[in-house]
């Protein structure tokens, strides 16, 4: 396969595992907190990564020598993924979608001073159509305020240096080695966190299910998102995942009953527009980033 073909080919596994995630996070985000979520989901998650180890004897592949961009890693993924989940259950699954496609904007950003990564005109023209799209969508109203709205958005940010951060582990640690640490450290927040009101409380029978695709999705997305980001920067493959925003308008209208317009199909048509834009346009010698870091 050509090697420019494979990061994009693996995103596109981690969009479609980002959508069963938000699906099954918007059946239960009213259910439980958002840290019960998280820290239920991870122990699936540990489990699995923990067998994945010792079935295939690589344990020695673990490491702490980026220890300190594990955990930075960690906690921008445990912030925005607690914000995201909060945003899930109090506005429509569109909403939620649009808004996380801000974090390509930031990408670009934390691209250029974190990473010292080259940009054309046509991945910053993508960039900024995709986000003319998202913003067609939404239509941001300041008389109608939801705080979902404003949790979405900073996820977005969140989400974007956990994209940056891992980058930067690529470059020396397994795609196992950052799962492993993604799991286990986020087991940890979650139950720490999980205490603050003072109880753990256990998920009902119905909530379950949704749990362990929550789990399984987790894995698949982040085992296809950091295999991507070895052979791709994350500013060339962000655009890719803005694919999720017409799936989700899709789901929210048939599976819940959420309010379509021609705004979002101009705005979806936009966002597929910049995708196709920033696939065709960029070429392999702009992918070059630092191994200093």
């Amino acid at each position: 396969m050509n090697e420019t073909l494979k990061g994009p080919l693996w995103m596109i596994g981690g969009v479609f595992s980002l959508t069963l995630m938000a699906i099954a996070g918007k059946e239960i985000s009213l259910q439980i907190d958002t840290f019960e979520i998280l820290f239920f989901r991870s122990v699936i998650g540990i489990v699995i990564i923990l067998f994945v180890l010792a079935g295939k004897g690589l344990f020695h592949e673990i490491n702490v020598n980026q220890i300190r961009t594990h955990f930075k890693r960690n906690i921008a993924h445990f912030t925005g993924q607690n914000l995201w989940l909060y945003a899930l259950g109090t506005i429509t699954l569109a909403e939620v979608t649009s808004l996380e496609f801000t974090m390509p904007i930031w990408i670009i950003f934390f691209s250029f001073f974190m990473l010292n990564e080259k940009l054309n005109k046509f991945r910053i023209i993508s960039i900024g159509v995709g986000f003319i799209g998202v913003l067609i969508i939404v239509r941001p109203d300041i008389g109608s305020f939801k705080l979902g709205l404003v949790a979405a958005g900073f996820s977005a940010i969140a989400f974007a240096l956990t994209n940056i951060y891992t980058r930067r582990l690529t470059q020396t640690e397994s795609t196992l080695t950052i799962i492993f640490f993604l799991t286990s450290m986020q087991l940890i927040f979650g139950f720490l966190t999980s205490f603050i009101d003072g109880k753990l409380d256990l998920p009902s029978a119905e909530s379950i299910p949704w749990i362990v695709v929550l789990g399984l999705g987790g894995l698949a997305a982040h085992y296809c998102i950091t295999t991507a980001l070895t052979y791709a920067p994350p500013s060339l493959l962000a655009p890719i995942d803005l694919f999720r925003l017409p799936l989700a308008v899709l789901i929210g209208i048939i599976f819940y009953s959420e309010s379509g317009d021609i705004y979002i199909y101009v705005g979806s048509l936009l966002i597929v527009i910049a995708n196709w834009l920033n696939l065709k346009k960029t070429h392999p010698e702009n992918h070059e980033t630092r191994k200093d870091e």
